[in-house]
């Protein structure tokens, strides 16, 4: 259970740094390796050094044994670890939760919710909500045609690592799988030692051996915008530009809209909606849902 330890043991702030750690050579930073060098990455002193901080302290930090390191030794922390923003970013959140390990963060209110869901309503592509936790807390009807016959379907990260059929829908899983553990990585932020994650970290590494492995990495992955590639078992190959819709204070929920990257997807899209599209004579409702799954006049591709 290597993909849960670190949250059962209350350390993912030291968890992270030893992670980070093994991941930067020596070279990376001019040092020279040395022929007697046991470990490759860096050594304690080392990021210590790099962090400009004393070997102790760091050593405290990995142990567990000390979990508010100031602003200033995490910017230097930042630095030796070479992380990026994302990178960076979180492992601020996680000094900054401090011994406050377990919490859990408030979700959205009932009227927000119902907004959003309205909102998604009248989305023209696929589209759902998630949580940091990537739990599918709303979708729009598209949203929900996109991912039919997948089971379970209330949380991504189970859907894309344990619903039958995933690693066919899915195709290129393998590196979907991988973004899908750094991005519950990074969307976890402050609440990475939290009960409920712990729950789901449990469950996906009972099941699947590649998630305990892309876990145990410590990646993080976060983008606004990816091309995602779905082999639908109706209406075949989808090309489609997911869309990350940050909701500001809304505890980590974020919108995922799905738009047709071509006109071939675009066409397969309104053939998924078609069941769900009145027939009969000419109905203005129709005609809106339609338009739901067109692309914009003049839209070639690009």
């Amino acid at each position: 259970m290597k993909a849960s330890r670190e949250h059962s043991s209350g350390e993912p702030l030291a968890a992270f740094l030893r992670a980070r750690r093994n991941q930067v050579r020596p070279e990376h930073h001019r040092l020279a390796a040395g022929a007697q060098r046991q470990v490759p990455g860096l050594r304690r002193d080392e990021v210590a050094f790099l962090a400009g901080i004393s070997t102790d302290y760091y050593v405290r930090l990995e142990q567990g044994r000390e979990r508010r390191p100031s602003r200033a030794v995490v910017n230097g922390l930042c630095t030796a670890l070479l992380l990026d923003d994302v990178a960076a970013r979180y492992l601020r959140e996680l000094s900054d939760r401090g011994a406050a390990v377990g919490g859990e963060a408030p979700g959205m209110d009932t009227d927000r919710l119902g907004a959003v869901h309205q909102l998604l309503g009248s989305m023209t592509v696929p589209a759902l909500l998630v949580n940091r936790w990537l739990d599918i807390v709303d979708s729009n009807v598209l949203g929900d045609l996109l991912h039919e016959g997948l089971e379970p379907r209330d949380n991504y990260a189970r859907l894309v690592f344990l619903a039958p059929g995933a690693q066919t829908f899915f195709t290129d899983w393998p590196e979907l799988a991988r973004c899908m553990v750094a991005a519950l990585r990074a969307q976890a932020g402050s609440e990475a030692g939290s009960a409920r994650l712990t729950g789901l970290l449990r469950e996906l590494a009972a099941h699947s051996d590649v998630f305990t492995t892309a876990w145990g990495k410590h990646r993080l992955y976060e983008k606004a915008i990816d091309r995602k590639l779905f082999r639908h078992p109706r209406v075949g190959s989808l090309a489609l530009d997911q869309h990350v819709l940050e909701l500001p204070g809304s505890e980590g929920h974020r919108v995922w809209a799905f738009h047709p990257a071509d006109g071939a997807t675009s066409d397969a899209l309104l053939r998924l909606a078609a069941p769900a599209l009145p027939s009969g004579r000419p109905d203005p409702e129709a005609d809106v849902l339609r338009t739901r799954v067109s692309l914009p006049a003049g839209y070639d591709g690009g």
